[in-house]
């Protein structure tokens, strides 16, 4: 799903996000989210962001957990669902194109969203690591890590047809590798 060419002059490590540096506090984080951001709610443990651009990617939300005043992960997700009404008064063939269309819609916007985010990480971090699940997984020599995910749903049921995407970029500081969360 990724394309990935090699990129030389790839940075080592992963420092941070929005102008949040990995090893910020919750205070000075939302105070730099507040300044591109006015809707940054703070609910113990989490900073929370309806409505958020990252990589020229429109997200639904972010939620950047801290433990014990460090940051240990930041998870932008991106959630789209679409459905087809079965009408037992029209032709099957058009619900079937309906759905079909629909899924298509889908899949290419994730795909594309997919591929974009890829791309700038790959340029910025070098290729990622692919695991076993199909995530593409950057990791930086002081094991902080970024993984792209993309998890694409389908069903049917008595009422039609409902596809779903959900993709996320999880920022994971050493924190999150070393300390039990």
């Amino acid at each position: 799903m990724l394309f990935i060419a090699t990129y030389i002059n790839a940075q080592n490590e992963i420092t941070g996000f929005l102008g949040i540096k990995l090893e910020d506090k919750p205070y000075v984080a939302i105070d730099k989210l507040k300044k591109r951001y006015p809707n940054v709610e703070w609910k113990h443990p989490c900073i929370h962001i309806k409505g958020i651009t990252f990589i020229d990617a429109k997200f639904n939300n972010l939620v950047v957990t801290f433990k014990n005043e460090r940051l240990v992960e930041a998870t932008f997700t991106l959630l789209e669902d679409a459905s087809v009404t079965e009408n037992p008064f029209r032709d099957k063939a058009i619900f079937l194109n309906e759905a079909k269309s629909k899924q298509n819609q889908i899949i290419n916007k994730f795909t594309q969203t997919f591929n974009s985010l890829g791309n700038a990480l790959c340029s910025k971090y070098g290729n990622p690591t692919i695991s076993s699940e199909g995530n593409a997984i950057w990791r930086d020599r002081n094991s902080n890590s970024i993984t792209l995910n993309v998890t694409l749903n389908n069903s049917q049921d008595e009422i039609g047809a409902h596809f779903s995407g959900k993709l996320t970029v999880t920022y994971r500081t050493t924190t999150t590798n070393n300390d039990e969360f």
